[in-house]
Protein backbone atom coordinates (compact mmCIF):
# COMPACT_ATOMS: atom_id res chain seq x y z
CA UNK A 1 0.00 0.00 0.00
CA UNK A 2 2.76 2.45 0.73
CA UNK A 3 4.52 1.62 -2.71
CA UNK A 4 1.03 2.54 -4.38
CA UNK A 5 0.99 5.77 -2.50
CA UNK A 6 4.36 7.04 -3.28
CA UNK A 7 3.35 6.42 -6.81
CA UNK A 8 0.39 7.83 -6.71
CA UNK A 9 2.32 10.82 -4.83
CA UNK A 10 4.64 10.80 -7.96
CA UNK A 11 2.14 11.25 -10.48
CA UNK A 12 0.53 13.80 -9.21
CA UNK A 13 3.79 15.86 -8.66
CA UNK A 14 4.93 14.88 -12.12
CA UNK A 15 1.55 16.40 -13.62
CA UNK A 16 1.98 19.73 -11.93
CA UNK A 17 5.56 19.39 -13.03
CA UNK A 18 4.98 19.22 -16.49
CA UNK A 19 1.16 21.05 -17.00
CA UNK A 20 1.77 23.80 -19.64
CA UNK A 21 5.77 23.19 -20.05
CA UNK A 22 7.08 23.87 -23.61
CA UNK A 23 10.86 23.79 -25.05
CA UNK A 24 12.07 26.08 -28.05
CA UNK A 25 14.69 26.86 -30.11
CA UNK A 26 15.38 30.31 -31.95
CA UNK A 27 17.70 32.17 -33.71
CA UNK A 28 18.74 35.38 -31.97
CA UNK A 29 19.68 38.73 -34.12
CA UNK A 30 21.21 41.38 -32.55
CA UNK A 31 22.83 44.60 -32.79
CA UNK A 32 21.15 44.66 -36.30
CA UNK A 33 21.76 48.42 -36.88
CA UNK A 34 26.12 47.82 -37.03
CA UNK A 35 26.92 44.36 -38.28
CA UNK A 36 24.47 41.78 -37.69
CA UNK A 37 25.08 38.94 -34.77
CA UNK A 38 23.41 35.70 -35.05
CA UNK A 39 23.09 33.29 -31.94
CA UNK A 40 21.27 30.11 -31.53
CA UNK A 41 19.20 29.93 -28.37
CA UNK A 42 17.19 27.17 -26.77
CA UNK A 43 14.93 27.02 -23.36
CA UNK A 44 11.81 26.01 -21.66
CA UNK A 45 8.06 28.13 -21.15
CA UNK A 46 5.99 27.68 -18.13
CA UNK A 47 2.49 28.53 -18.28
CA UNK A 48 1.53 29.97 -15.11
CA UNK A 49 -2.02 30.55 -15.98
CA UNK A 50 -4.01 30.82 -19.49
CA UNK A 51 -2.70 34.75 -19.60
CA UNK A 52 1.22 34.26 -18.19
CA UNK A 53 4.15 32.47 -18.42
CA UNK A 54 7.55 31.90 -17.30
CA UNK A 55 10.81 31.38 -18.99
CA UNK A 56 14.33 30.90 -19.67
CA UNK A 57 16.12 31.39 -23.03
CA UNK A 58 19.89 31.10 -23.78
CA UNK A 59 20.31 33.82 -25.11
CA UNK A 60 17.72 36.61 -23.49
CA UNK A 61 17.82 35.06 -20.01
CA UNK A 62 14.78 34.94 -17.47
CA UNK A 63 11.18 35.98 -18.93
CA UNK A 64 7.85 36.78 -18.02
CA UNK A 65 5.43 37.08 -20.49
CA UNK A 66 1.70 38.31 -20.26
CA UNK A 67 -0.91 38.49 -23.12
CA UNK A 68 -2.53 41.65 -24.31
CA UNK A 69 -4.78 42.56 -27.09
CA UNK A 70 -4.52 41.26 -30.39
CA UNK A 71 -2.53 37.86 -29.64
CA UNK A 72 0.51 39.84 -29.01
CA UNK A 73 2.74 39.11 -25.57
CA UNK A 74 4.16 41.81 -23.45
CA UNK A 75 7.54 40.75 -22.38
CA UNK A 76 9.80 41.40 -19.39
CA UNK A 77 13.11 39.81 -18.60
CA UNK A 78 15.99 39.89 -17.09
CA UNK A 79 19.76 38.51 -17.93
CA UNK A 80 22.94 38.82 -16.89
CA UNK A 81 24.84 38.15 -20.22
CA UNK A 82 22.44 40.10 -22.25
CA UNK A 83 24.76 42.70 -23.18
CA UNK A 84 28.28 43.14 -22.83
CA UNK A 85 30.35 46.34 -22.67
CA UNK A 86 33.22 47.83 -24.40
CA UNK A 87 35.60 46.07 -22.73
CA UNK A 88 33.99 42.51 -23.59
CA UNK A 89 32.43 41.81 -19.68
CA UNK A 90 28.84 41.08 -19.24
CA UNK A 91 26.73 43.60 -18.08
CA UNK A 92 23.70 42.74 -16.08
CA UNK A 93 20.46 44.11 -17.97
CA UNK A 94 16.46 44.15 -18.37
CA UNK A 95 14.47 43.92 -21.89
CA UNK A 96 11.27 44.92 -22.46
CA UNK A 97 9.56 43.36 -25.72
CA UNK A 98 6.52 41.94 -27.35
CA UNK A 99 5.97 38.23 -29.04
CA UNK A 100 3.44 37.13 -31.77
CA UNK A 101 2.95 33.33 -32.25
CA UNK A 102 2.28 33.18 -35.82
CA UNK A 103 1.18 29.66 -35.95
CA UNK A 104 0.31 27.11 -33.13
CA UNK A 105 -1.09 23.58 -33.78
CA UNK A 106 -1.30 19.96 -33.13
CA UNK A 107 -2.69 17.40 -30.45
CA UNK A 108 -0.26 15.92 -27.18
CA UNK A 109 2.82 17.74 -28.93
CA UNK A 110 1.85 21.22 -29.51
CA UNK A 111 3.87 23.09 -32.20
CA UNK A 112 4.04 27.04 -32.39
CA UNK A 113 6.18 29.24 -34.84
CA UNK A 114 6.47 32.48 -33.05
CA UNK A 115 8.40 35.94 -33.55
CA UNK A 116 9.79 38.19 -30.38
CA UNK A 117 11.62 41.68 -30.49
CA UNK A 118 13.41 42.68 -27.16
CA UNK A 119 15.29 45.98 -26.27
CA UNK A 120 17.82 45.01 -24.14
CA UNK A 121 19.10 47.60 -21.74
CA UNK A 122 21.95 47.54 -19.07
CA UNK A 123 21.85 48.56 -16.19
CA UNK A 124 24.45 50.83 -15.92
CA UNK A 125 22.99 54.22 -16.81
CA UNK A 126 25.20 54.71 -19.80
CA UNK A 127 22.29 54.47 -22.32
CA UNK A 128 23.28 51.11 -24.01
CA UNK A 129 20.75 49.01 -25.53
CA UNK A 130 20.53 46.71 -27.83
CA UNK A 131 17.27 45.17 -29.91
CA UNK A 132 17.07 41.44 -30.66
CA UNK A 133 15.22 40.00 -32.27
CA UNK A 134 14.40 36.03 -32.48
CA UNK A 135 12.45 33.14 -34.19
CA UNK A 136 11.15 30.66 -31.81
CA UNK A 137 10.28 27.31 -33.07
CA UNK A 138 8.47 25.90 -29.93
CA UNK A 139 7.59 22.04 -28.97
CA UNK A 140 4.97 21.85 -25.46
CA UNK A 141 2.73 19.52 -23.67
Amino acid sequence: MKMVKNIAALLVAASFMFGGVSFHMSNVYGTMDNGTTVNSGFGATWALNDNTSLGWDSELGMIFAFDVPAGVSLRLGTDSTALVDGLGNDVAGTSLGLGYTWWSGGSGLNTAISTNYDMCMDGTGANDSVGKLSLNVSFGF
